[in-house]
């Protein structure tokens, strides 16, 4: 068992390095929430944009930092002689929050080909949402407050008095940021673990994974049975249960070689293969304690329903996909590039008629129409059946003077279309005023 003891070694460092982080990262973040808060309740400003930008800008690259730890944990692992600083990760939040501590995590990771350039996108446009949307969900939090007691006669002074007794009563105050810190630290280890996902995905020297859990007092039963089981990389276990798997969720994977995978004794092999899928499930209390239960294996591409839910509420779609692409407008580029002279395939047109008849006069057309030739390109979102928004390129093909067809790509997977569809010129306007449109000539 030498091997794991090893392993377990390694991770408790890691962890404790990640605990360090995110306790240091949570103290510049919730003094930067809980004086946006304070200062817009008090200027009376509807716009709120411009006491929350500090806030968003810190929580956005605080899940920069923790992505980029989780690949150089990983990397480390993987590759014994690499050489890493052992210097301390510095938090400098001037000009730009944590930029000294993104640009030295990012140094030591290999971030030479596209597959790493589009996860590093994907991964931006989420963090810049959730910082977004846990902005308005905070000060909505005490605006209901504020505005209650206002309603029941307190004077506005008298109210704003006691904004630090609101601030401290909803989770957002700065000695005590309850609220904040439940969000903040499953945001966290979420882009620490999607970020070691990012180093396994593709490294055809990790073959198998074995989940680590932080075993105190504070474990659940869920990650104490998980603790230690070892499974192939590509087994569809690590799609339902690759941490973190609930709120608070300290749980981990690390990697094994097949060499070292056959090291393990095979009683304990054996064990490994009885805690399946199934077996989780049927177990009451394991079932209750699994709360997450979409990896980032399958959803980092796109965003998950309740936060792109928001995210349309709160009326971000716009200001999320101009960050984007102010952030990643490379990248998007390299995707238009690539798939340039290239055309819908047949199976998915036909597909596509199938589910929208009205495509059909227009078959020949669109089948015969290169990625350069549309009428416009537009960078935004598509809801998939599962509620979730995939960020996309949207390209544009005139159909008549009342219908257009696009025909969608996803921005940072697969240059290829994987659906067409079919719209009105009301809704093509709608689209058009809430998406970004790119130059395609």
């Amino acid at each position: 068992m030498a091997v794991l003891t090893d392993v377990e070694r390694a991770e408790k460092d890691n962890l404790t390095k990640m605990e360090r982080l995110e306790n240091e990262a949570l103290s510049f973040t919730a003094n930067k929430l809980s004086r946006a808060i304070t200062s817009a309740i008090k200027s009376g400003n509807v716009d709120i944009d411009a006491f929350m930008s500090a806030y968003t800008a810190t929580y956005t690259n605080s899940m920069m930092v923790s992505w980029l730890l989780g690949q150089v944990h990983i990397i480390k692992q993987i590759d014994a002689n690499i050489e890493l600083s052992n210097a301390p990760i510095i938090l400098a939040v001037d000009p730009v929050p944590f930029q000294e501590a993104i640009d030295a995590l990012s140094s030591m990771i290999p971030a030479d080909s596209k597959t790493y350039r589009q996860t590093e996108a994907s991964m931006k446009l989420r963090a810049f949402t959730i910082a977004n949307v846990s902005s308005l969900d905070a000060i909505n939090r005490v605006k209901k407050l504020y505005e209650d007691a206002l309603n029941e006669g307190q004077s506005r002074s008298e109210v704003l008095r006691n904004l630090d007794a609101y601030l401290e009563q909803v989770g957002i105050a700065e000695a005590n940021p309850y609220w904040l810190e439940l969000h903040y630290r499953n945001n966290m280890m979420t882009a620490y673990n999607a970020g070691r996902w990012t180093q396994i995905a593709d490294n055809d020297l990790v073959e198998f994974l074995v989940y680590t859990s932080v075993m105190d007092d504070g474990t659940t039963k869920l990650c104490r049975e998980l603790d230690g089981v070892a499974k192939p990389k590509n087994d569809e276990f690590w799609i339902e249960f690759y941490p973190p798997n609930h709120h608070k969720c300290r749980g981990t994977v690390s990697v094994l070689t097949r060499g070292q995978y056959n090291k393990l004794p095979s009683s304990k092999k054996s064990q490994y293969t009885k805690i399946t899928i199934s077996s989780m499930h049927e177990n009451d209390t394991f079932s209750k304690e699994h709360q997450f239960r979409s990896s980032p294996l399958v959803s980092m591409q796109a965003l998950p329903e309740s936060l792109a839910t928001s995210a349309q509420e709160y009326g971000l779609t716009n200001k999320v996909l101009s960050y984007s692409y102010e952030q990643s407008k490379s990248v998007i580029q390299e995707q238009i590039n690539h798939a340039a002279k290239s055309r819908v395939s047949t199976a998915v047109l036909d597909k596509a008629i199938q589910e929208t008849p009205e495509l059909n006069p227009f078959k020949e057309k669109l089948a015969g129409t290169n990625l350069d030739d549309v009428d416009g390109i537009l960078f935004g979102f598509d809801e998939l059946d599962g509620g979730e928004w995939l960020p996309t390129l949207q390209y544009l093909v005139a159909l008549d003077d009342k219908r257009t067809a696009v025909m969608l790509m996803a921005a940072f997977d697969k240059a290829e279309v994987y659906t067409v569809k079919h719209l009105t010129n009301s809704e093509l306007a709608k689209l058009q005023a809430e998406f970004i449109q790119l130059e395609n000539k």
